[in-house]
């Protein structure tokens, strides 16, 4: 406490009070807010405004009421703006939720007042209707033609149903393997892939040391 905490308080003592002395005559001179204040009422700056509705989606106290109307080319403008600035908690969180930065605050500290009907404000100017009235009637005037229908992306061919190799059979002591046809071989309509018939085994021919054996009994 008596230490450098005490000489860095002094220290920013001594810099206001031989510091340049700034009066203001209130309420007809006001002192300058800082960029970063929050309070006030909305600004709206409406050309920038694309009537997305996040900020009154933003708001967790449902300050903001909007109505928004749609041209003859579907674009979207706002015809109503309600500002309740005594639900507002000056959260700045619709002013940080516009995607255009088309909000922002007027700085005026000074909102007291001795009527709850007077904390209700429009943020729209007649100068914004104005816009808003020209801009509905040009398009009213110059519709877009509506877009081509795209074109349906083309079928991929099918492929070929593969079929399965089939193993070689042994008969007694000689292998007997699938001719091409078994291969190739496609089943029929009405039949799957277990109900299909297996072909006819052909016959084996006995060998050389097999029919001696046998002539000699």
């Amino acid at each position: 406490m008596f230490g450098k905490g005490l000489i860095t308080g002094l220290g920013v003592t001594l810099k206001h009070f031989f510091g340049k002395k700034s009066t203001f005559c209130y309420p007809e001179e006001k002192l300058p807010m800082t960029e970063h204040f929050r309070g006030g009422h909305l600004a709206l700056e409406y050309k920038k405004c694309i009537a997305c509705t996040l900020c009154a989606q933003a708001c967790p106290n449902q300050a903001l009421k909007l109505k928004v109307v749609v041209d003859a080319n579907k674009k979207r403008y706002l015809s109503e703006y309600i500002y309740q600035m005594g639900r507002c908690l000056y959260c700045d969180l619709c002013v940080e939720a516009c995607p255009t930065k088309a909000l922002s605050w007027d700085k005026e500290y000074a909102i007291s007042t001795w009527h709850k009907a007077d904390m209700t404000h429009d943020v729209l100017t007649d100068e914004d209707r104005a816009y808003l009235k020209q801009a509905m009637a040009e398009a009213a005037a110059n519709p877009k033609p509506p877009a081509a229908p795209r074109p349906k992306p083309a079928a991929a061919p099918e492929k070929p149903a593969e079929t399965e190799p089939t193993e070689a059979k042994s008969v007694g002591n000689t292998v007997v393997k699938p001719s091409a046809t078994e291969v190739t071989r496609k089943e029929s309509p009405g039949q799957t892939a277990n109900e299909a018939v297996p072909p006819a085994r052909p016959p084996v021919e006995a060998s050389a040391s097999e029919t001696e054996v046998s002539a000699r009994e």
